[in-house]
């Protein structure tokens, strides 16, 4: 396990090398990317992750374009809607004269950072461009420079699809209405809200998958709706979490992704499996 910071450009026999902890990268067969990009310094992460992908013979899942792509919400749902997913019509916002306009177009809106993630900064803002409303907005544009906005659909559950590799890991259900509209708050102590393990049916197995395949990405956490609009995919997160599950739930996505990094790393290197030298 190793952070961004841990990744150096250090002195080697031909010139510059990439380590990690004073590791030579090189060592590696695969590196699981689960950075998250939504929190300055942004520049720096970018090379961080220019330099962990530059190593010939080192599978980086997911690779620097596909991670960047998926981590930014605009280009995410541009890639989506090209593929032909439903997600939300979507409005690009750098002040409230803007989010205005999104209300004129949809009376009931949902803003959210450009770069976000666990639901900070989210708000869904339902009586118009009011006084409190616009001086919300104006806060979220200081703090985030770029918003987007959404017609709210309305809906009573919101399910998290965990797809590795190309097949379904788990599908949860939130059970979100009233106040609690959201499954993350961003507040540790408040969430989730009430949730359950579900078996997702296949029509919804289906839009995760192809939704995740759209996106380049191996391993996502795909956030679905279903409203009077039917079955929209909200966003797709390269960094899903499972950090909260209990130890017995977390050992099959473990395993999975375990198992899906070496046969990526295997089949890329022409054998039948990677070696463990990389798993430290």
């Amino acid at each position: 396990m190793f952070e961004l910071d841990d990744v150096s450009c250090t002195p080697g026999p031909a010139g510059a090398m990439a380590t990690v902890r004073g590791i030579p990268l090189s060592e590696f067969d695969v590196v699981l990317c689960r950075c998250d990009l939504s929190t300055p310094p942004w520049t720096e992460k970018i090379q961080q992750l220019l330099l962990l992908n530059g190593e010939p013979g080192v599978t980086v899942l997911d690779p620097l374009d596909v991670h960047i792509r998926a981590a930014s919400k605009r280009a995410m749902l541009q890639q989506l809607t090209l593929d032909g997913i439903p997600v939300p019509p979507t409005r690009e916002c750098h002040s409230a004269a803007d989010v205005r306009l999104a209300f004129d177009a949809w009376g009931q809106v949902v803003v959210k950072p450009a770069l976000g993630y666990r639901g900070l900064d989210v708000e869904r803002l339902l009586d118009g461009p009011t006084p409190s409303a616009l001086e919300l907005v104006d806060t979220l544009v200081e703090r985030h420079g770029t918003l987007l906005a959404q017609p709210y659909l309305a809906h009573t559950g919101d399910y998290r699809v965990l797809v590795i590799g190309s097949k379904v890991s788990s599908c949860t259900r939130f059970d979100t209405a009233g106040e609690a509209w959201k499954p993350f708050s961003g507040d540790l102590a408040d969430d989730p809200v009430s949730s359950a393990f579900v078996d997702p049916p296949d029509e919804l197995a289906s839009l995760a998958l192809r939704a995740v395949k759209a996106t380049g990405l191996t391993t996502a956490g795909v956030d679905i709706i279903m409203s009077e609009a039917g079955l929209t995919v909200i966003e797709v997160n390269p960094v899903p979490g499972w950090a909260a599950w209990t130890p017995e739930m977390a050992r099959v996505p473990n395993l999975q992704l375990v198992e899906f990094a070496e046969s990526r790393a295997g089949a890329e290197s022409g054998v039948g499996a990677a070696s463990t030298r990389g798993w430290r």
